[in-house]
């Protein structure tokens, strides 16, 4: 790039190019308190277009002294723009090499020569070409023109070349150097001339405790020899501290560094100074090598929101140490000076707002990370309303489920749980069950007379569902049947049996059927209604089975089949779309095995699946294959179970229980069993238990359950108890004085109970 950039030493020779036409800068550089031995004169656009450009001065200097001046002519160069920038760097000797001391400023050039001065601020007392320490130069004793750096060493007390050593190149200075007579040493020591020379003197030693070079002028000691940690000067005026001695550099610290009696020499500290805005002050030392105008002045900064710190924005200066108005504080560190919650180094609040003004709001709480906020809800970290933490809010509002023990689809109101998983089996979503005992019993319900509120709405028994006094209704025949059972079908249909004798009532109708031709020779135990069509299937001892069937009026299969079987308990359940029959009793084939069990597809009736099995059993109930019970035993107590195998498997039972006569099965995890003086079992879904309260300590024939609030037990003395789930109450009695044996119960719902025995005993809750 071709350029035009010249300097022209001396305005005359500007003046004879023409840069009154062109342009130009009348450059005048100064130096009051020293004579540079180089400057170095730079200049460049003000915007930084083109390059650099730079001169450097030295043979114009010859003949320059101490406050003297030089003058230098500037063009511009093509492409600049109106200001420029102009530096003067003076060195000591040679450019670019020792110290540098700059002036630099800015111009604006037009079409004529634009004057602009530089002050270059050192200082060399003494004239040796050397700047003093104090003021960034190099000289170590600005007083004395023959100290300097590159002056020869001498054999003397001061550091010459001023490279912080004395008497580099005399170390044998206090050695000895010859034997004299008597008791003079030869010592090497220093003449008047700088010399070293063996002279016969005998030196004194001072302690050099510092390892400075110099030694302690209080702790001296004469002998020819040098004494460990000893030097042969007392030039040290602390000797606990090395920086301190005779030529080291003297620093603005309030300390005689140099030892010669004089604190901050050449620093002009604790003159009297005017400084920022007029107010009086003292020259200070500012570093250990600059001293400044110290002046007594505060900033303020007003505190809009009085929270004690204020922003740069209403920043006043006033002399002294008082603010000018209670408004006013002494810091500017708050970055929202309208919320006293916000400024440097307040407390984080959970507020969204950066209150300790570090560009980050709400930290330390996690605002917006995910959390657990229970119930197994994921959640957000948010602002609590206190604003001191953080809570955890659902992003999910959780599901309410309750629990439905009784399996009637209403769940406990008192059982409420809320999460966002799956909660534990046998929790639904709908509430308002006020008995979750009793699967009769739930919000919603239909009303029956069972001195209940059914329906949860706090009235019992309204509706007109209870006849005007309600009562066990004596239902029973006119001869001496001993009825050993009873099930129930459809809406009101009753089938009643024993010994040879087989009744039915018809849904709708008050009066008893004679179906007996269906039975005639046999001695029936039991009879069971299948699910749907309410078909009565009958067993007694000798195998012997019937069935009849309502819809037709037929009975069907009557007679002793070839099961080895004294038939003691029947039940029926659906598998897929058929009837599967359950026959269980007394082993009669003559083995070792004292019990039974087959089954049969209905409606086929054939097909049986025989098993034999260790203990008697006198009685089955089941739902499903999978909860199907048979229970018996000779003198304690057995429970069997049936899989959907195929095979009976043996129940764990707590020991103590007597032999058992009847088993309920309410739902999947829920059945009973009870038996002989009071013992009575209960089935959680997993294992039997004694039940507990015990109920009376008769012997107990069967049992009917509507949930485990709602149990209904018949007793071999003719009674009826009922437990409500905290305690067992008797609700019907035939005859204390003639007790009667009841055998077995059934019910369509706590509203409709029969209960059958002998002596032709058959009642009826409650008309």
């Amino acid at each position: 790039m071709s350029s035009r950039f010249v300097f022209l030493v001396g305005l005359v020779a500007c003046l004879s190019v023409g840069c009154r036409d062109q342009g130009a800068v009348k450059l005048t550089i100064s130096f009051p308190n020293f004579k540079p031995g180089c400057i170095r004169v730079s200049v460049k656009d003000a915007q930084g277009a083109g390059e650099e450009r730079s001169t450097e001065l030295q043979e114009q200097l010859a003949g320059k002294k101490r406050g003297g001046q030089v003058t230098v002519a500037v063009f511009p160069e093509e492409g600049w723009g109106s200001t420029l920038a102009v530096t003067a760097t003076a060195f000591e000797q040679q450019c670019s090499q020792g110290p540098e001391f700059v002036a630099l400023n800015s111009v604006n050039v037009g079409r004529g020569v634009a004057p602009v001065e530089l002050k270059l601020e050192a200082v060399d007392g003494d004239d040796d070409g050397y700047v003093s320490l104090a003021s960034g130069g190099t000289d170590c004793n600005d007083g004395e023109a023959t100290v300097r750096p590159g002056q020869v060493e001498l054999c003397n007390t001061r550091d010459d070349n001023c490279d912080g050593k004395t008497n580099e190149g005399f170390e044998k200075v206090g050695q000895q150097c010859g034997t004299g007579v008597d008791t003079v040493c030869m010592t090497w020591a220093c003449d008047d001339q700088g010399a070293m020379s063996c002279q016969g003197v005998t030196p004194k030693w001072y302690r050099d405790q510092d390892g400075d070079g110099e030694g302690d002028p209080q702790q001296g000691l004469s002998q020819c020899a040098q004494p460990a940690g000893y030097v042969n000067n007392a030039l040290d005026c602390d000797d606990t501290r090395k920086e301190r001695y005779s030529a080291a550099t003297e620093l603005c610290n309030g300390v005689n560094d140099n030892c010669n009696g004089e604190i901050d020499e050449g620093f002009n500290t604790g003159a009297t100074c005017t400084g920022e805005l007029g107010c009086g002050g003292k020259i200070e030392c500012a570093t250990t090598t600059q001293a400044v105008c110290k002046v007594v002045t505060s900033t303020w900064y007003l505190d809009v929101d009085q929270d004690g710190h204020g922003t740069k924005v209403g920043e006043v200066k006033a002399c002294g140490t008082t603010p000018p108005g209670s408004n006013y504080v002494a810091s500017s560190d708050d970055c929202d000076d309208t919320k006293n919650t916000v400024y440097t180094g307040a407390p984080e609040l959970c507020d969204t707002l950066d209150n300790d003004c570090d560009n980050q709001k709400d930290e330390g709480f996690d605002v917006g990370a995910t959390c657990d906020a229970g119930n197994e809800c994921t959640g957000t970290k948010q602002c609590s309303p206190d604003r001191q933490s953080s809570l955890c809010i659902a992003t999910t509002l959780p599901t309410k489920y309750y629990a439905d023990t009784d399996l009637d689809e209403y769940g406990d109101n008192n059982s409420a749980i809320q999460t966002c998983g799956t909660p534990a089996a046998g929790y639904i979503t709908q509430g308002g069950d006020c008995d979750d005992g009793n699967r009769f019993t739930h919000l919603n319900a239909a009303e029956v007379c069972d001195q209940a509120d059914n329906d949860c709405d706090n009235d019992t028994d309204e509706g007109d569902v209870c006849p005007t006094t309600p009562a066990w209704a004596d239902r029973s025949s006119t001869g001496s049947e001993p009825w050993r059972s009873v099930a129930l079908y459809g809406n009101g249909g009753v089938w009643v049996a024993g010994v040879n004798k087989f009744h039915q009532r018809k849904p709708g109708e008050t009066a008893f059927d004679d179906l007996s031709t269906c039975t005639p020779g046999a001695d029936v135990y039991t009879v069971a209604a299948t699910p749907g069509s309410g078909d009565a299937l009958l067993g007694g001892t000798g195998g012997f089975t019937a069935r009849y069937v309502p819809s037709t009026t037929q009975c069907t299969n009557n007679g002793q089949q070839d099961v080895h079987t004294n038939i003691r308990g029947v039940t029926a359940i659906p598998v897929g779309n058929d009837i599967e029959a359950h026959f269980v009793g007394l082993n009669s084939d003559g083995g070792t095995d004292k019990g039974r069990a087959f089954r049969v597809l209905t409606p086929q009736g054939t097909n049986y699946d025989n098993q034999s099995l260790s203990e008697t059993v006198l009685d089955v109930h089941g739902i499903s294959q999978d909860a199907l019970f048979a229970v018996g035993g000779a003198n304690s107590s057995r429970i069997y179970r049936f899989s959907s195998a195929g095979n009976w498997g043996t129940e764990s039972v707590p020991s103590g229980g007597n032999s058992l006569l009847g088993v309920w099965v309410v739902n999947p995890k829920l059945a009973y069993a009870v038996g002989n003086n009071g013992t009575m079992y209960s089935w959680n879904g997993s294992a039997w238990s004694k039940f507990t309260p015990a109920p009376p300590t008769e012997h107990l024939s069967s049992v009917i359950a509507f949930g485990s609030h709602s149990i209904y037990i018949t007793t071999l003395l003719g009674k009826v108890y009922y437990y409500n789930g905290s305690t067992w109450t008797k609700v019907f009695e035939i005859d204390p004085q003639a007790p009667t044996p009841l055998r077995d119960i059934a019910a369509n719902n706590p509203g409709d109970i029969w209960v059958v025995g002998d002596k032709g005993k058959r009642y009826h809750w409650p008309q």
